[in-house]
């Protein structure tokens, strides 16, 4: 089972909405913030999420953001991740038009790209794993039924960001992954003080509950701490899984001008 760091930084996941319905978006063109990745102890990565902005998508406008994954060089030798998520989305919507995943994970090898066909409740996948980096060993083709207000693990964490989170309540937003979909269930637990490199904030408590396949299925648990604001700034990501501990924690802000309320002086 791979643990793959890109899932740990995207599956900050909540509400659905109604199909078509505007989202006022929270972040800026620009936007950039800087993690590092720690597994139990060590120091083992960092990652990167950027709103790149505004690009063409087979004749619509499309918001591009931007995931990254990389294990720091000392930590290669054990594990080596180079790993890139790219989602291009409606700009007023926040709903997925294209996605696309790279993994570059020890041994495993593996590109996912999928265009979303919001009107016809269609996603179109194409998965290809590699023997080597330029040796197809396997490759498919699929088409997946999916609800109109349904969400890739990238555009979901940034579309999060512009909703309001209750105490004690779940929530749901419909979830696509490979060849599944699922009604996510989220959950707020009050507010806590985080320090870290970029700061110090008062953030959200949050829980994805996660369904899918991988290290978080069943034995697995994530918390992600984002500011108690408008923003609401992804600051702290800890997952108990059945092959340790990995710790995200926000070191770096940038392109975001206005004042952070949730940070503390």
């Amino acid at each position: 089972m791979k643990y793959n760091l890109i899932f740990v930084l995207s599956l900050l996941l909540a509400a659905s909405i109604q199909a078509g319905e505007p989202v006022k978006m929270p972040f800026r063109y620009g936007e950039v913030l800087e993690f590092k990745i720690r597994y139990g102890l060590v120091k083992a990565g960092t990652a990167e999420m950027k709103v790149i902005g505004l690009t063409n998508w087979q004749g619509k406008a499309a918001l591009h953001i931007q995931t990254k994954a990389n294990s720091i060089p000392s930590f290669d030798w054990m594990y080596k991740v180079r790993d890139q998520i790219d989602a291009f989305v409606d700009p007023q919507t926040m709903f997925p038009l294209r996605f696309e995943k790279k993994l570059r994970e020890g041994n495993y090898l593996a590109d996912l790209t999928v265009d979303y066909f919001v009107s016809d409740s269609l996603a179109r996948v194409h998965f290809i794993r590699y023997e080597s980096e330029n040796k197809i060993k396997k490759e498919k083709r699929y088409d997946v039924m999916v609800k109109p207000a349904t969400y890739d693990i990238l555009s979901a964490f940034y579309y999060v960001r512009t909703l309001v989170l209750e105490d004690g309540k779940s929530q749901y937003i419909s979830t696509h992954e490979s060849e599944k979909t699922y009604d996510l269930e989220v959950r707020r637990y009050g507010t806590e003080i985080v320090e870290t490199e970029a700061g110090k904030f008062r953030c959200l408590v949050i829980e994805p509950l996660i369904q899918g396949e991988g290290i978080f299925k069943k034995q697995g648990r994530l918390r992600i701490w984002v500011t108690d604001d408008h923003l609401k700034i992804p600051v702290l990501m800890k997952s108990k899984v059945i092959v340790g501990n990995i710790t995200t924690e926000l070191v770096r802000i940038k392109g975001i001008d206005e004042p952070i309320p949730a940070r503390l002086k």
